[in-house]
């Protein structure tokens, strides 16, 4: 069985994410910033570690999740948040949780969107988003980690089917979060899939066929 580390353990893929690997038998360690939700993570059977990815280092970090197999990041600033935000978690707080994966020697799986490497138009906040995003995985792409990046399009909460479709010429669509989450936790544990961009939306294969 392996040991995990999710970076945005709160949020709804991160505590997807954490119960299927739970599930399976990982051990998973969840990273949240919020001593309040202690217990939504504990009901999904992740121990909680409190650190704030926007205040830390990744030798502080590194330290906090301890020793680890794979480092999954899902956090993000949220729709409500200004640029600078998407700036100190979506970019800055990524490339902390790359290199603490790199100190740990652990594979790093990171959530991206769809279209992230397309130059965004429209108000500032979705253009920020983008730049922050695109800023992450150009330095995932470019580290020496062993890295997946992971792309879903338009996010949903319909139920998980274990059925997606993996394709580099995607370019819009619907990805379930729950699909997400089972994917994430193929990645960090039984089926690697080092240094590639999976575009996935929800589809007819199952996820292992997929991969």
């Amino acid at each position: 069985m392996a040991t995990i580390a999710i970076i945005g353990g709160h949020g709804k893929i991160g505590l997807l994410t954490a119960r299927e690997l739970t599930d399976a038998g990982h051990t998973v360690r969840s990273v949240i910033r919020n001593p309040e939700h202690t217990s939504d993570v504990t009901a999904v059977g992740a121990t909680p570690v409190i650190l704030d990815i926007e205040a830390t280092t990744p030798e502080q970090l590194a330290a906090a999740t301890g020793p680890a197999d794979a480092l999954i990041f899902t956090a993000g600033a949220g729709p409500d948040s200004g640029p600078a935000r998407k700036e100190t978690v979506d970019h800055r707080g990524a490339v902390i949780a790359l290199e603490a994966a790199i100190a740990l020697d652990a594979r790093f799986v990171i959530v991206s969107y769809l279209g992230a490497d397309t130059p965004a138009t429209g108000d500032d906040g979705w253009v920020a988003y983008q730049r922050a995003k695109k800023a992450a995985d150009d330095a995932v792409r470019t580290s020496g980690a062993d890295w997946t990046i992971v792309r879903p399009a338009t996010l949903n909460d319909e139920p998980r089917t274990g059925r997606v479709t993996i394709d580099d010429a995607l370019t819009g669509g619907t990805t379930s979060r729950a699909n997400t989450a089972a994917l994430l936790a193929l990645l960090a544990t039984t089926r690697p899939a080092p240094h590639r961009v999976l575009n996935v939306v929800d589809g007819d294969t199952p996820l292992v066929d997929a991969l």
